[in-house]
């Protein structure tokens, strides 16, 4: 009996043993790719932004700083610009159906600027405050604070956002900085007939 006990004993150990070094030699599990690293697999520069107000005469820093993508074609010189976690997110968001399904502009009326009103169109916004010129955007925090650094984004109410000039740019099949369809972490499905450009 007490052969028995001592047998199932170091049958016990030895396994636990041979658990434990499976353990050990088995691989870590990966970490998840953070926003900016998924940026940068897909050919963008990512960095923090700082929003600004312009009131048409200054440029008034905000307290909203955000990380985002940069896509630039030296080619033309062209770029796109778009929050890092827009670009990464596993689930579809707004800016990304806007960007892959193109929804139709409306008509713009003379003198408009025809991004902020395809933007508002999509339900998004590029206003900072109630009037057509209460105007803003995003500049990279270390560069020159200027309306030539100044990037206008398409904000949406999921959070996520794009720049309105390439989204407004690829709806006529333009490609501003790059081609964002391929870089989109979520799965985009196309729409089907006539369904809603934002339905998933």
């Amino acid at each position: 009996m007490r052969a028995r006990i001592t047998a199932a004993a170091l049958a016990l150990t030895a396994g636990a043993a041979l658990l434990t070094a499976t353990q050990a030699g088995a691989a870590p599990a990966p970490k998840p790719v953070t926003p900016a690293a998924w940026c940068l697999q897909k050919g963008g520069t990512p960095a923090d932004y700082r929003a600004y107000y312009d009131n048409q005469l200054n440029l008034t820093p905000l307290g909203t700083v955000r990380e985002l993508c940069r896509f630039q074609n030296a080619k033309d010189n062209t770029q796109i610009i778009l929050p890092s976690d827009t670009l990464a997110a596993d689930k579809p968001t707004l800016a990304a159906l806007a960007y892959i399904r193109k929804p139709a502009l409306p008509p713009v009326p003379g003198g408009a600027n025809p991004a902020a009103v395809y933007c508002a169109h999509l339900g998004g916004t590029s206003q900072f405050g109630e009037g057509k010129l209460d105007v803003g955007g995003w500049i990279r925090e270390g560069d020159r604070v200027s309306r030539d650094n100044l990037h206008s984004m398409c904000m949406f109410a999921d959070g996520s956002a794009i720049d309105e000039w390439g989204l407004t740019y690829h709806t006529f099949g333009v490609v501003r900085g790059a081609n964002l369809e391929n870089k989109f972490r979520a799965h985009i499905p196309s729409a089907q007939g006539r369904e809603a450009w934002n339905r998933v």
